[in-house]
């Protein structure tokens, strides 16, 4: 499991920008690495818009309300690699929300390759 929090910064209440250096799956859908901002749609189940900014890709991932844990300092991103190719994304922590991601076998190859980080702030 890797935490990364470096190139993570909160644009408003419902937007974060991640800068992710590498190819990654959420709830089953791939992803390249790239610079994304990361917003709430507003649903009764948590829906997450993903969109890279260089290439204006769009992508809803579903995902569940986490138990709050402590408050970081920092807005981070927490992947999970298992038996496979592919890191998962696995919970988004926010300054004022936490979210939960199902990891599901991805629909295609990745690109890129795959590196474990940690951080401990900005």
């Amino acid at each position: 499991m890797a935490s990364l929090a470096a190139g993570l910064t909160p644009a408003s209440a419902e937007t974060l920008h991640a800068t992710i250096p590498f190819g990654f799956s959420a709830n089953g859908i791939t992803m390249p690495a790239g610079t994304y901002a990361i917003s709430t749609i507003p649903n009764p189940t948590p829906l997450l818009l993903f969109e890279n900014e260089a290439t204006k890709v769009k992508a809803i991932v579903f995902a569940r309300y986490a138990s709050r844990t402590p408050v970081k300092p920092a807005a981070h991103l927490t992947f999970s690699s298992r038996a496979s190719e592919f890191v998962e994304l696995s919970n988004i922590t926010a300054l004022d929300s936490a979210y939960e991601i199902d990891m599901h076998a991805a629909r295609g190859s990745l690109k890129g390759t795959s590196l474990a980080l940690t951080s401990s702030g900005k």
